[in-house]
């Protein structure tokens, strides 16, 4: 079933800064746009997600994040709705090359308002769990 990406998720914030992480060391990931950047001692994100980076170079790049885990502001959560799973959401977002919505020219931004009518193929929750159990998905 062909759907937009507003029918599968919800759009998060953060407002945490990277100098801001520095002095909170912990036991749960916080990723940037390049990654990784460390581990601190919060989360913002109970269940496992997707990150978009939204702001300055690399944008549209995907991460699949962890259950309790946290991104920098330069980022942005895709939280899954009940109708997809954080991988199968992770390997459409992918494979949509969100860059083509930025903006600005100094530092490129891009915005779900803008790329939240992007269609893909939803295939049943079902068919999901047996891609992710192939291993399919994030290769």
């Amino acid at each position: 079933m062909i759907v937009e990406l507003k029918d599968v998720c919800n759009k998060g914030t953060s407002n945490i800064r990277q100098k801001d992480i520095v002095s909170k060391p912990g036991d749960y990931p916080i990723y940037g746009a390049s990654g990784l950047a460390g581990n601190v001692n919060f989360y913002q994100q109970e269940k496992a997600s997707v990150a978009v980076v939204k702001d300055g170079a690399g944008i549209g790049r995907a991460l699949l994040l962890p259950a309790k885990a946290s991104i920098i502001s330069t980022m942005q959560y895709l939280i899954p709705k009940d109708n997809v799973l954080p991988e199968y959401l992770y390997y459409a977002v992918r494979n949509m090359h969100l860059e083509k919505y930025y903006s600005g020219a100094t530092i490129p931004h891009i915005y779900f308002k803008d790329y939240k009518k992007e269609k893909f193929n939803l295939v049943s929750l079902n068919q999901q769990r047996k891609m992710k159990l192939s291993n399919s998905l994030c290769k």
